[in-house]
């Protein structure tokens, strides 16, 4: 068997090494609806009514050297052995055979990739398997297996996509798939738009105003159904995002959300307040929800009240502060600091965040590096000053 060719049912090779069944389903495996979505038929608290509590710069400080000590250890994937492929196990179309290279080789291969994209990944030794997020949401698994027979000199390298939809996620696949072959992967995408088209705002005919485009959100949000508020939030990242709707549509959605009264914006932020984290189990809402804060902030350039800083920053330190457990919100926190250092009262504080972040990014998430970057880099511009 030919080391870069894709295992699959028609290949003619032994059934230890075929696909079992019918072609792969793109379809979520299970059906789950966030406990915290449930409550958007119900009234929402205000920006204003909203209060969080501002962690000490000593526990800053703890959070930093403690996630300075576990980055580097956990922002590569070092496997010393992996299973043998289980004799009925149905392998995707998306598996590749590795001959003769070791298990640290591959894995360290495929990290290296996962943190160079920008791809969240949680690895598991014990199961030679790793947990990923792509920064568009969609979620999969790459799992590791010795192969059988006349196949256990290679490594089986398989990625399984669990959820989500991404038109960048063909090419992610690919290059975690070249990369575990030792090939050169392609780039990654220039930005998280990909390659969807950009809504002209002077093609446009019908130019919405912020508030007509709010109520639709409002009013998917109070559907029972979770796949429509799921879509509620999704619809409200791209509203919000100027590189899909053109600045102004962006701009307009913007302000009329990060009213300190309007209804979507505390719904908004009181899931990125969610200290239970309860809607992340499957559809990563506290990211999407963070993104769209970070999307409005950045339409506004951080023009803000007082009351919505005030709410969202200690938030913003707890994030960046834990930025190895979940790089991608620590990634969107980030964005949301870039725009609001201006005018912060304590920039100390974000400074020793921000550093933590830029160490976490460094190890395992190149847009979190980037963006962590970005701020510190904007702070010693103010401090040259």
């Amino acid at each position: 068997m030919h080391d870069d060719v894709c295992l699959s049912m028609d290949s003619g090779e032994p059934d230890v090494m075929r696909r079992v069944g019918v072609a792969t389903s793109f379809a979520p495996m299970t059906s789950f609806e966030p406990p915290a979505l449930s409550r958007f038929g119900q009234a929402a608290p205000s920006f204003s009514s909203m209060q969080t509590t501002q962690p000490s710069k000593a526990q800053l400080q703890s959070q930093s050297v403690a996630v300075r000590q576990s980055s580097v250890d956990k922002g590569r994937w070092n496997l010393v052995d992996v299973p043998v492929l289980p004799e009925y196990h149905p392998l995707e179309k998306t598996a590749v055979l590795v001959s003769h290279t070791s298990p640290l080789e591959v894995s360290t291969r495929i990290s290296d990739v996962l943190r160079d994209r920008s791809i969240e990944a949680f690895y598991e030794d014990d199961k030679a398997k790793v947990k990923c997020t792509t920064e568009n949401g969609v979620a999969f698994r790459v799992r590791l297996y010795r192969g059988r027979g006349e196949f256990k000199h290679g490594i089986i390298v398989e990625v399984q996509r669990r959820f989500g939809v991404s038109v960048n996620f063909h090419a992610d696949t690919m290059a975690i798939l070249d990369a575990a072959q030792g090939k050169v992967p392609s780039p990654p995408p220039s930005s998280l738009a990909g390659s969807l088209p950009l809504v002209s705002d002077s093609e446009d005919e019908y130019q919405t105003d912020g508030t007509s485009s709010l109520a639709m959100v409002s009013t998917m949000l109070k559907h029972p159904g979770s796949d429509s508020q799921y879509l509620a939030i999704q619809t409200l990242s791209s509203l919000t995002n100027a590189s899909k709707m053109g600045p102004s549509t962006a701009r307009k959605v913007s302000v009329e959300l990060l009213k300190p009264d309007n209804e979507v914006g505390s719904k908004v932020l009181s899931l990125v307040l969610d200290k239970k984290k309860e809607v992340d189990r499957m559809f990563n809402l506290q990211v999407t929800a963070m993104t769209v804060i970070a999307n409005a902030l950045e339409a506004v350039n951080g023009a803000v009240s007082d009351i919505v800083r005030e709410n969202l920053r200690p938030v913003l330190l707890q994030e960046l502060g834990q930025a190895e457990s979940n790089p991608r919100s620590a990634q969107m926190a980030a964005r949301c600091v870039e725009f609001l250092l201006e005018g912060d009262h304590n920039i100390g504080e974000l400074e020793i965040v921000l550093e933590t972040a830029l160490e976490a990014g460094t190890a395992r998430h190149a847009g979190l590096r980037r963006q962590a970057q970005v701020c510190l880099d904007k702070i010693n511009e103010g401090e040259s000053r």
